[in-house]
């Protein structure tokens, strides 16, 4: 899979923040082992625990100086990461899109 420039390896440090929060969002931490708490539905819940397969899967990859590596679990965050590529060329959301474009072409 060729990547966005979004997408390079993850330093551990950071893909432990991803995963844990690096910052207080209205007095809670925001990483996705809290937003898998948070979830109202049974979907929001695997919606959540798939992002965070996703974030393991980046943790494991950065260790080995990879991008990414498919783990159990990640198939619906997967799923929604490759739909991105092919609609908008980036891995992440359209609230982080730059005029319409990936932030890393910028």
């Amino acid at each position: 899979m060729k990547w966005c420039r979004c997408m390079g390896p993850r330093a551990f440090g950071e893909a432990m923040a991803d995963l844990l929060g690096r910052e207080l969002i209205d007095g809670k931490r925001r990483g996705e082992f809290y937003e898998l708490f948070e979830a109202r539905s049974i979907d929001e819940f695997w919606d959540e625990l798939s992002d965070i397969s996703w974030g393991i899967g980046r943790l494991v990859a950065g260790l080995f100086g990879k991008v990414y590596v498919r783990i159990p679990g990640d198939q619906r965050h997967y799923r929604k990461v490759m739909a991105r590529m092919r609609e908008y060329g980036c891995t992440r959301s359209k609230r982080f899109l730059v005029d319409g474009h990936c932030p890393s072409a910028h």
